[in-house]
């Protein structure tokens, strides 16, 4: 205990410091504005694709599949693949709320700094546009970082009253608007000279510039085996000392692993018979410890567990399990600093990610599609929509019971122990 005594120590701090980061809360604030669009474009595309993911496209008339791809595909357009757009504007807002400055100009003022940067063409029928590309993945990493740049330049001009005073007779929204000019005209000044500059580089722009030097790295760093296993082991390490794990990391890798999930999701759509990559936000939310708790509860319950409060505990666990609501069990077990569940509680994910990867990687289950499935959608279900295969649920079953064999020498011992505690507080006194 000694040791782990050290342990916390060190890094329930350095945890709980990146937890209340303001640029990581701002960060994982501002991915939440996108995910009503995001989520709705999940749904439209399993819509689209049920007759491909069940087997019966090849049984329905022409006519139904043209209609289904005419009707639903579009969609993307207007959320997924832009989703870029939201999340620099939910920054935005979310970081200027940090500073106690106005969350609505500052969003508005991100945004606009953004769009400032993206490359524009033109078109004879439709005159100037942005490529929709610049819009979603590809401009991912710049927003997020114009967003900062922006918000902290515009609250830090605010904060210090630099700002054009209207009489109090004026009404109050065209008075903020005018207390917002100056600090909103100095990032915007800033950016477009960027744009400028960036005119007579061999990139041309700043956003093929960050995605190229930065942005492209990054992915394909965060998007192998060993990076992702590293977030798996700290996300579990946190939550057993009672921190949040999955905010704490989500915070850091949630722009890599949105940028593959719309890289897949574009692919899909596109009808790419391999999509890029294996790992991201589907992965993680679909095969990385979903089913964990659900698969020991009900072993423990019905087949293993002696004593009363084992059985009590996991039977209690079952209902809430089945949407993947883990905090019964981390709690109730309890989890939280208890040596006996560490090993297990680390190793079973960790052994589920490496199966799930390799298993997509050999080609026995397709990559998953950059879907956005909700996290309590039920274990097979999720698997399957999640990949757009049944491949993808019998995966899942595959992992609930590696991890439940993990776990099952650790829960015994705990069993027995408390086996002995009620036998020892059921003798009578002497």
């Amino acid at each position: 205990m000694k040791f782990i005594d050290k342990i916390s120590e060190k890094m329930v701090p350095a945890a709980s410091l990146i937890a209340n980061n303001r640029y990581l809360l701002s960060l994982r604030d501002g991915f939440m504005m996108a995910f009503p669009a995001t989520m709705f474009a999940s749904i439209m595309i399993i819509i689209q694709n049920l007759p491909t993911t069940f087997g019966f496209a090849d049984y329905l008339p022409d006519w139904f599949n043209q209609f289904l791809n005419e009707f639903f595909g579009p969609v993307s357009n207007a959320t997924m693949s832009i989703s870029a757009l939201f999340i620099v504007f939910g920054i935005g807002y979310q970081l200027a709320g940090h500073y106690k400055q106005s969350q609505l100009f500052a969003g508005a003022i991100s945004l606009s700094s953004f769009l400032m940067l993206l490359p524009y063409g033109t078109d004879d029928k439709f005159g100037t546009f942005i490529p929709i590309s610049k819009l979603g993945a590809e401009g991912m990493f710049v927003g997020i970082l114009t967003a900062i740049i922006a918000t902290e330049i515009y609250s830090r001009i605010s904060r210090a009253n630099i700002t054009i005073k209207m009489p109090d007779s004026v009404p109050p929204m065209i008075a903020d608007s005018f207390v917002a000019i100056i600090p909103g005209a100095a990032p915007l000044f800033l950016f477009n000279l960027i744009r400028y500059l960036f005119t007579f580089t061999s990139w041309g722009n700043a956003v093929d510039f960050v995605y190229e030097l930065l942005q492209q790295p990054l992915m394909g760093l965060g998007g192998t085996l060993p990076a992702i296993l590293i977030a798996v082991f700290f996300t579990q390490f946190f939550w057993w000392f009672g921190i949040h794990g999955t905010l704490v990391i989500n915070a850091i890798i949630d722009p890599i692993m949105s940028a593959l999930a719309i890289q897949n999701y574009e692919a899909y759509q596109a009808g790419a018979e391999q999509l890029p990559n294996i790992i991201n936000t589907t992965f993680m939310g679909v095969f990385v410890n979903q089913g964990m708790q659900l698969g020991i509860s009900l072993t423990m319950a019905f087949f293993i567990a002696r004593s009363v409060r084992m059985k009590t505990m996991m039977k209690t666990i079952i209902a809430p399990s089945v949407f993947n609501v883990s905090e019964p069990m981390t709690f109730g077990l309890p989890v939280v600093m208890n040596p006996i569940a560490f090993i297990p509680w680390v190793l079973a994910p960790l052994a589920s990610t490496t199966i799930s990867y390799f298993a997509i990687a050999v080609g026995l289950v397709p990559r998953p599609i950059g879907a956005t499935v909700v996290w309590t959608t039920p274990v097979f279900l999720s698997g399957w929509l999640g990949t757009g295969s049944i491949a993808g649920a019998i995966l899942q079953l595959v992992t609930i019971v590696v991890m439940t064999l993990i776990w099952l020498p650790f829960l015994i011992a705990m069993d027995g122990e408390f086996l002995k505690e009620e036998k020892a507080e059921q003798k009578p006194e002497a």
